[in-house]
């Protein structure tokens, strides 16, 4: 059967190489996805990565900054209804004294724009798995604390 012509906008394996460099099977398992130049047709970078999250940790303990904006997002893990959100999450925002601390204790999607100062990233309390990702439009994960976002 010949290909249809939209084919190449359908990525049927979109998790990626699963990701478990260090062994101990206490660390969390993560997938990411980076799509450019992984599909035929595909002209926007797009990378996503997806942590199940189980355990408490400070998952990001610095601050820093993306050239790219970013969407985060905190999922519960019941695949029968995501709002059953058995965690507590500590995330802040901004810098300095602009900087605020949030508590997610829901599904939450959070925007982060280009060059703002996003971390530490604290998942405090876990009762019950939930998922963490993120979301960006770019060929990688790029963040860097010296980001300038006015070049």
């Amino acid at each position: 059967m010949a290909g249809k012509k939209y084919d190449k906008l359908f990525l049927r394996e979109p998790w990626g190489v699963l990701n478990r460099a260090n062994p101990d099977p206490d660390q969390p398992v993560y997938i990411g996805v980076n799509q450019q130049g992984m599909a035929e047709g595909w002209d926007e970078p797009f990378t996503q990565v997806l942590r199940p999250i189980y355990r408490p940790y400070l998952m990001i303990p610095e601050p820093h900054r993306h050239n790219c904006a970013e969407f985060l997002y905190f999922i519960g893990g019941n695949p029968m209804d995501f709002r059953d959100f058995g965690a507590e999450v500590e995330f802040v925002i901004g810098e300095g004294e602009d900087a605020e601390t949030y508590v997610i204790d829901r599904t939450t999607w959070v925007y982060i724009p280009k060059g703002l100062s996003h971390c530490p990233l604290n998942f405090r309390r876990v009762d019950r798995p939930i998922m963490f990702g993120h979301v960006m439009f770019a060929p990688g994960f790029a963040a860097t604390t010296d980001f300038d976002p006015d070049k």
